[in-house]
């Protein structure tokens, strides 16, 4: 954290994770940014970077050096308005997190963590380890294996080895905290809708 950054990166694959660290190395991620969004902007046009990142998903991303990008942002008012309507976008979902984590329960987060997940990456199945969602959750790892086998359990998720399948994602909208329609609300006025997504066979 507080370190310049040499590259602005534009996701076109994967999640990436937005993360408040702690003194002590504890952390807790504050957002989330996939296809839709970009990484670095803020700290390229402020000067430096604030809180860390971590690769959720592996995918590809395109790179832009910082000069030429702060040279854009500032020559051309229509990139400015998008850079810093997406940059407002993220300090809304960090405000709704930081809530979230103070007054949902660790289901109802889990399933609001799963729904954006799929929205980012579009995709019903993907890997991820009891310790990393304790990292996001901010919960220690039993729990995490708790609430999962719950909404496993519920019919909502397959949950195997690490390899989640979202079964029934109505389900999992009942399921999770308002947090998830706010930060979609919000975040669809910027990028326009996530695409519907089809229920995968049991």
């Amino acid at each position: 954290p507080g370190d310049p950054i040499e590259q602005v990166y534009f996701p076109v694959s994967g999640m990436i994770s937005l993360l408040a660290v702690m003194q002590t190395g504890e952390a807790i991620e504050t957002g989330i940014v996939g296809a839709d969004g970009l990484l670095g902007g803020d700290a390229a046009i402020n000067g430096h970077a604030f809180g860390q990142m971590t690769v959720q998903l592996n995918g590809a991303a395109l790179t832009m050096p910082k000069a030429q990008f702060v040279e854009a942002y500032l020559k051309h008012p229509h990139l400015r308005n998008l850079v810093d309507r997406y940059q407002a976008t993220l300090m809304m979902q960090a405000q709704q997190n930081a809530a979230c984590h103070a007054l949902h329960s660790v289901r109802s987060r889990l399933c609001r963590w799963l729904l954006q997940s799929q929205d980012l990456i579009e995709s019903d199945t993907f890997i991820l380890t009891q310790e990393f969602l304790s990292h996001m959750l901010g919960v220690r790892r039993n729990t995490v294996s708790i609430e999962a086998h719950a909404v496993q359990g519920a019919g909502l998720i397959r949950y195997r080895r690490g390899h989640i399948t979202i079964l029934n994602r109505d389900g999992l909208e009942d399921c999770a905290c308002e947090c998830y329609s706010v930060i979609r609300a919000e975040t669809d006025k910027f990028m326009g809708p996530a695409k519907t997504h089809s229920e995968p066979d049991a």
